[in-house]
């Protein structure tokens, strides 16, 4: 199996997860500190990234270039964009968009082209996507999930696979949710790390995938939604989709 390298924003998240690791050792680079050991006998690396492009950036070269992660996969929460897309749902990224990018035609590029890949959407691994997609069917019957989703948004969680937006703004305003479908007519939803992570996989050609759990609507209310889905729900819906994630991995 190769080495598998798991990344969250928050430590709310890491918290959880780093509960299943065993035969774990730890080392710090610069102000993060890197979990190696197993979960399920699957070799893994796990950090907490922190919030943000940058962070997340240099998260994943770390793990990369000091651990040599062969694959890396980045959950966590985010925000819904398309109408179709509510509290509590799993957003499987088959490409990532820097929405903040624009060099506004310099070097040809159109808006959201990163000049050194000359693409504005970063495809996943079709093979961590399928893998992916098939967690979150796992971990969307869990009970203990449903339970605390249906209890925080009175609504039955559901999958979705499609692009995902990444911007170093906390998007919560309609205004700010109209502006960015206009601009990418395709979204699911938007957070503030994944791109970063998929424009260091393109370069160093390590596979990737990223799986986000809806934490709120994107609207005026954004704020109240969010900090109240991160206590209920946030870290226990990454939980189990990462170790149903290794799960599928090792089949």
């Amino acid at each position: 199996m190769p080495r598998l390298g798991i990344m969250t924003a928050m430590n709310e998240e890491f918290a959880h997860l780093s509960r299943h690791i065993t035969n774990a050792s730890t080392r710090d680079i610069g102000p993060r500190t890197f979990h190696e050991g197993t979960i399920h006998d699957t070799d893994v690396v796990l950090v907490c990234a922190r919030i943000g492009k940058v962070a997340a950036a240099t998260t994943a070269t770390a793990l990369i270039q000091s651990y040599g992660v062969e694959e890396i996969l980045f959950t966590g929460v985010a925000g819904g964009i398309a109408p179709h897309v509510g509290v509590g749902d799993i957003v499987i990224g088959k490409h990532l968009v820097q929405h903040d990018f624009d060099i506004k035609g310099l070097l040809g590029c159109p808006r959201f082209t990163i000049p050194l890949l000359n693409v504005s959407h970063i495809p996943a691994c079709d093979r961590l996507l399928e893998t992916a997609e098939r967690a979150a069917q796992a971990a969307q019957k869990d009970p203990e999930y449903r339970r605390a989703i249906t209890s925080l948004a009175a609504r039955e969680p559901r999958i979705h696979s499609g692009t995902i937006a990444s911007g170093d703004i906390f998007v919560s305003s309609p205004e700010e949710k109209a502006g960015l479908l206009s601009g990418i007519p395709d979204l699911l939803c938007v957070e503030m790390e994944g791109a970063a992570v998929a424009q260091v996989c393109a370069e160093h050609n390590v596979p990737y995938v990223v799986a986000r759990v809806i934490s709120d609507a994107a609207n005026g209310d954004a704020h109240v939604d969010f900090a109240t889905f991160v206590e209920s729900a946030a870290a226990l819906a990454s939980e189990k989709l990462v170790l149903e994630f290794i799960k599928q991995l090792k089949q």
